[in-house]
């Protein structure tokens, strides 16, 4: 069993309403809509409300406590997205920054949250398919789905749909907070801020066992990957997006030094499971699995390369905007980034390291820029 037991108390806001008058709500809600566009939404809010009627009637606690267990819920899937699975992990977003909203005096309505097909309630009531990731702050409306995020990735035989999705929805989460509360790590920077949010929320799943390290290393993928250089968004280079991402992280975590389920956190950014040591009369080694997050500029150069000739027929032959056009988007090819799970080998005898796969050769202890063999070296050599 993956998840521990874990109790919640949320208060419903429609406690004192009759299935009957929750019913007349929802149609009430739903009028000035027609057609199928009513019958989604009118089955939306009669369902969504009358569950939590439902689930409140067995419950006597006089504050109407809605117990979530997350005991024995099991590993995610990995190749669709686990529905269930983010439901469960929205109703805890909601505890979790409810909590910390009202140690800084403040308080936010319930998001609500989309995993099917329908339409908006607001920002004009949008067909919810054709806009998938999005926040609606007027009311407080996010929408996931993350298969279109993950067309652009050249690696996708490792991809898990479920972490992905919550890395996302904790992303989205966190607009609605910025929204509510206001930003405190990033201020002049809404995207970077809902992006350290998620980091932070992930890192407190991770404390509590509701999900192992890949939550934090298939998350990370995915906000460099959809990084960008303000060409078709708002957010952030891919490099920044990880960062911010890692820096919540490691603000809601203990730390280096501490455990993040059985890995260690060696530096801010890499990981390692000691999986055996070797001794003999002439060198003592030993052996790790660990996470290491590899920045790969194959692609950006390629991609740079292209454009810039693109640029250069367009600005001898075009226009003056496609010169302009071409101008504009020179150099803003994107790197590939991903946390690796390597096999790292530290020998303490001749103060070296090696990391299987990465096409260097022995280096000295010395030499990782990274940190994590100089951690571990000092750990345990």
């Amino acid at each position: 069993m993956k998840y521990l037991l874990l109790l919640l108390s949320l208060i419903t806001s429609v406690s004192s309403l009759s299935a009957d008058e929750l019913n007349k709500w929802a149609h009430k809600k739903c009028k000035l809509r027609s057609g199928t566009d009513y019958k989604d939404c009118y089955l939306y809010y009669s369902r969504i409300y009358t569950e939590r009627i439902q689930n409140n009637s067995s419950l006597s606690d006089s504050n109407q406590h809605l117990i979530v267990n997350p005991h024995g819920y099991g590993e995610p899937s990995a190749e669709t997205v686990d529905k269930e699975f983010l439901r469960l992990h929205f109703e805890l977003m909601k505890e979790y920054w409810l909590e910390r909203a009202k140690k800084r005096g403040s308080t936010f309505p319930a998001p609500i949250l989309h995993l099917n097909e329908g339409y908006l309630i607001g920002c004009g009531k949008k067909q919810i398919s054709k806009y998938p990731n999005i926040y609606c702050p007027e009311t407080g409306e996010i929408t996931i789905d993350v298969r279109p995020l993950i067309k652009g990735f050249t690696d996708k035989k490792n991809l898990n749909l479920s972490y992905l999705s919550l890395a996302v929805l904790a992303h989205e989460f966190g607009h609605h907070v910025n929204y509510h509360i206001g930003r405190e790590r990033y201020r002049n920077n809404e995207e970077n801020e809902a992006d350290w949010r998620a980091g932070k929320y992930i890192a407190y799943a991770i404390s509590k066992n509701l999900i192992p390290l890949e939550g934090l290393t298939k998350g990370a993928n995915l906000f460099f990957s959809v990084g960008d250089f303000y060409i078709l968004s708002k957010h952030d280079n891919p490099k920044n997006r990880f960062n911010a991402f890692m820096n919540g992280f490691n603000d809601e975590s203990m730390g280096v030094g501490s455990f993040a389920g059985n890995w260690l956190q060696d530096t801010h950014k890499t990981f390692s499971k000691i999986v055996r040591k070797s001794y003999s009369f002439q060198d003592k080694k030993l052996y790790f699995n660990v996470y290491r997050f590899e920045i790969e500029r194959g692609r950006q150069i390629a991609g740079n390369l292209f454009t810039g000739i693109i640029g250069a027929i367009n600005c001898s032959q075009g226009s003056k905007e496609d010169c302009a056009r071409s101008l504009l988007i020179q150099g803003q090819a994107k790197p590939e980034g991903w946390f690796r799970k390597r096999k790292l080998i530290i020998n303490c005898t001749s103060n070296s390291f090696d990391i299987k796969g990465d096409g260097f050769k022995s280096q000295s202890i010395s030499s990782d820029r990274k940190g994590q063999a100089q951690y571990l070296s000092k750990r345990y050599c």
